[in-house]
């Protein structure tokens, strides 16, 4: 439908199998352009880079998310000090066993997310904000 190329919608399918169809074209053209580009080390390292920078940025939604709502309720601590130490270690073994560079760099920017992350869990219980009302997005509300 309309809607699936709506950016207000965007991940809000329609149909499941309107998401699955995506998720195939989308690996079926990246697929065919990286078997085709595959001897060019600038798209390699590029793409290399891209999946590593990918990794590293995976905090920062909720990281957003607890900023708009001046609060970390429902979120697991538990679970942040599990990323922080993985990262931790994982960044340590780049630097440690000299990988490349963006390893090393993407590492370290994922821990620096992940203790900003334990920052706003510490700031929010300890100095809680006004609290801000929630908005339901209209895909999500169904008809009493």
């Amino acid at each position: 439908s309309v809607a699936d190329f709506d950016l207000n919608y965007f991940w809000h399918w329609s149909k499941f199998t309107d998401y699955v169809q995506c998720v195939l074209t989308f690996t079926g053209v990246t697929g065919y352009i990286t078997y085709l580009w595959l001897d060019s080390s600038l798209f390699v390292e590029t793409l290399g880079f891209l999946a590593v920078f990918t990794e590293a940025m995976l905090g920062v939604p909720q990281l957003y998310r607890n900023y708009q709502n001046r609060s970390t309720e429902g979120m697991s601590v538990k679970m942040v000090l599990m990323w922080t130490s993985g990262d931790t270690f994982k960044t340590l073994y780049f630097i440690l066993n000299q990988a490349p560079f963006q390893f090393s760099i993407c590492g370290l920017l994922q821990v620096f997310v992940d203790i900003a992350i334990l920052l706003q869990a510490y700031l929010y219980s300890y100095y809680p904000q006004k609290p801000v009302s929630h908005t339901a997005h209209p895909a999500s509300t169904k008809a009493l």
